[in-house]
């Protein structure tokens, strides 16, 4: 079952290269790409999203500030020209950081760590069911 993704990035064009990898990737169904941010976010409180594509610098609101606004829990892959704001991006929870432009084998690599991180809380999920049993 492939998982949800919005992208939200205030450049059209970056915008149009995201949504062409996601759609060419069979683990991801593309739900939504945003250059308003703002609609992002209620895509996000409105929608079932396992993962957000957030553009660190736009100019209504940084990706930072942002993400701090979500009340649902996904799982966010932060992206920016501008590598100096990687550390910034883990820091905020982040569960990667991608350098623009977008490449497919980044965008492979990320989707694995968020695969790979959502195995992890299933499987320790099941342990403790099975250890409350």
């Amino acid at each position: 079952m492939p998982l949800n993704i919005i992208v939200i990035d205030d450049s059209p064009i970056q915008l149009l290269i995201s949504s062409k990898l996601i759609q060419q990737n069979k683990r991801l169904k593309l739900l939504g790409a945003f250059t308003n941010p703002f609609l992002g976010l209620k895509a996000i409180h409105t929608m079932e999203v396992d993962i957000v594509l957030l553009d660190v610098e736009m100019p209504e609101i940084d990706g930072f500030s942002l993400k701090r606004m979500f009340k649902k829990p996904v799982e966010v892959i932060m992206n920016s020209t501008r590598p100096i704001f990687e550390l910034q991006a883990y820091s905020h929870g982040a569960i990667d950081f991608i350098k623009k432009p977008l490449s497919t084998e980044q965008l492979d690599s990320s989707i694995s760590k968020v695969m790979h991180e959502d195995s992890f809380f299933r499987d320790q999920k099941k342990v403790r069911v099975a250890l409350a049993s």
